[in-house]
């Protein structure tokens, strides 16, 4: 009987091990550019395709010298060029539906910061809607309202998504940072400017988004000096339900034990936890920000919120970074990139995957690109998704894409095949410039002394109006450089004192120098404040006395 019980699980094993063995394998599945090379699309953030439709894909770019940011599609045939705007450092995609999805983007150019360009990476939101950019989100930098640096983005249909990132600084209200939208307006959640009374959980960092059976979940980073939450007395939660409507909309979920992350190791060595739903249950996966933890894998399904201990395996050891999950929908197992311990972070680093599967095995490692396959080497693995059976996406950190399973059917929806996307609408973050106010040109005349406006001259003393000279100020120009320098450009008649007062609220918030110019095209620079920003602009211009125009 024993022996039986043996051959059968034996066979199990067997047969198991054959089914994986002849599934599909990864493979390289670079963009030609021109002159037919493979073109290296520069740091991709994010890589996402519609609810199980294999053959509509978009993946987003920062872009390097060569290839601008923004993003490009799939459509079955191969990876194109969809837009040159909207695009970024450490950006996310979020599908709410066939023809709709909101990016996590790079803010737009116009408030720089002289040697801190990192402030603007994933700041700010773009909602693309039938070919095009509908609309644009983001606010000035260092005012109470500005948005935080965002790490997730999803979205339960066109009406319901939800955009996360770093912990508030506490200032206002306790919390991460939250954006939602709600099918009409963008708000932030727990409030940037008003006390709410409510306590808004989580203090805590967010790491990722996802939608699973209808219902919103987030996964954390745990970092010193984090604040805790209600029920967090023994140990954090890693995992969040969020709930809108909710008067304390995040909820933090405990599993039935203990999370286990490795011996020795704080909660805190933890990474992000990245979430990936299959349909049946919703995956939470974080590698080691610390040399003792491990990687730890919890998930949510009908049985509950339980932690999936993992089998002793090569791929897998304590120390390893998760870069990103996917779970492929209908099976019960979770793909991951990861780099060991002694991995670098450069182009020279080859990506490796593996698979997790529902009974806590371990897959053996997966190295990209295969021998003799593509750019060697290619970085390491970065995010992952799987919109089908057996079809699954990854993007290195440099810009090599890996393709998992066959190529799917083209994609013939015009909304993926239109005009390459240029456009980007205004949204708060830049800065406008409010009109130039001149002051009335009366340099070419002369008052009549003695005569009173009312009076009406007899018609024998009538004379003509003197000729009126051409304006002192012509062809006024105004432009702004790097966000808070406002530059002028016009043309004097004659030579004259100028000066340019910035004002608000009937105040001036800055002003020139009181300069001394020769007639001919002239310019002044002004830097103004983002914090009091101009709502009048009053250029003044006095002809010299004797300097007139020759």
């Amino acid at each position: 009987m024993r022996r039986g019980m043996f051959l059968v699980a034996l066979l199990v094993a067997l047969l198991t091990t054959s089914a994986r063995a002849g599934a599909a394998e990864w493979r390289s599945e670079q963009p030609v550019g021109e002159g037919g090379f493979q073109t290296r699309l520069g740091e991709v953030g994010d890589v996402e395709c519609w609810n199980g439709e294999a053959n509509r894909c978009m993946l987003i770019t920062a872009g390097n010298g060569g290839v601008a940011p923004g993003l490009f599609a799939f459509d079955g045939s191969g990876w194109y060029r969809y837009s040159t705007v909207c695009g970024g450092h450490e950006g996310s995609i979020a599908w709410a539906g066939p023809d709709e999805f909101w990016t996590i983007s790079d803010q737009q150019r116009g408030q720089e910061v002289e040697g801190a360009a990192f402030l603007r990476f994933a700041i700010s939101l773009c909602h693309f809607k039938d070919g095009q950019v509908v609309a644009s989100y983001g606010e000035p930098l260092g005012v109470q309202g500005s948005y935080l640096h965002m790490n997730a983005a999803a979205c339960a249909g066109p009406a319901n998504c939800w955009f996360a990132g770093n912990r508030l600084p506490g200032s206002v209200n306790q919390g991460a940072f939250h954006l939602h939208w709600d099918g009409s307006a963008l708000r932030p959640v727990p409030s940037l400017s008003e006390p709410q009374s409510e306590a808004f959980d989580p203090g805590r960092a967010i790491a990722g988004l996802a939608v699973h059976q209808g219902s919103f979940y987030e996964g954390v980073q745990v970092a010193e000096g984090d604040v805790a939450v209600a029920g967090e007395a023994t140990e954090p939660s890693f995992v969040h339900a969020i709930d809108a409507g909710a008067a304390t909309p995040f909820e933090p979920l405990f599993p039935a034990a203990p999370v286990a992350y490795g011996e020795g190791a704080e909660a805190s060595e933890l990474g992000g936890f990245h979430l990936t739903d299959d349909g049946q249950h919703l995956w939470a996966v974080a590698g080691a920000g610390g040399p003792a933890a491990q990687v730890t894998v919890l998930r949510l399904g009908a049985e509950g919120f339980t932690q999936l201990p993992l089998a002793e395996s090569e791929s897998l050891q304590a120390g390893y970074q998760v870069s990103d999950a996917a779970a492929e929908p209908g099976g019960d197992d979770v793909w991951i990139g990861f780099k060991r311990s002694a991995d670098t972070n450069n182009s020279s680093t080859p990506a490796r995957l593996t698979r997790i599967h529902g009974d806590g095995s371990v897959d053996a490692e997966v190295t990209l690109p295969a021998a003799g396959e593509g750019p060697e080497p290619s970085g390491p693995a970065g995010p992952l998704t799987c919109p089908a059976a057996e079809q699954c996406w990854m993007a290195t950190r440099f810009g090599w894409l890996f393709h998992l399973g066959p190529d799917p059917e083209p994609n013939h929806d015009p909304a993926m095949h239109g005009a390459v996307i240029t456009v980007r609408p205004r949204d708060n973050s830049l800065p406008v410039v409010p009109p130039i106010s001149l002051p009335e040109d009366d340099s070419g005349t002369e008052a009549k002394a003695g005569v009173a406006e009312e009076e009406e001259l007899p018609p024998e003393f009538e004379e003509l109006p003197p000729r009126r000279r051409p304006a002192l100020l012509s062809k006024v120009e105004q432009r702004l450089l790097h966000g808070t320098i406002l530059e002028l450009t016009f043309t004097l008649r004659t030579k004259a004192h100028v000066q340019l007062f910035a004002k608000r609220a009937g105040h001036i918030v800055a002003k020139t120098k009181r300069y001394t110019m020769a007639k001919g095209h002239r310019s002044l620079r002004l830097r103004l404040d983002p914090k009091r920003w101009p709502t009048k602009l009053d250029l003044q211009a006095h002809p010299i006395k004797g300097a007139g125009s020759r």
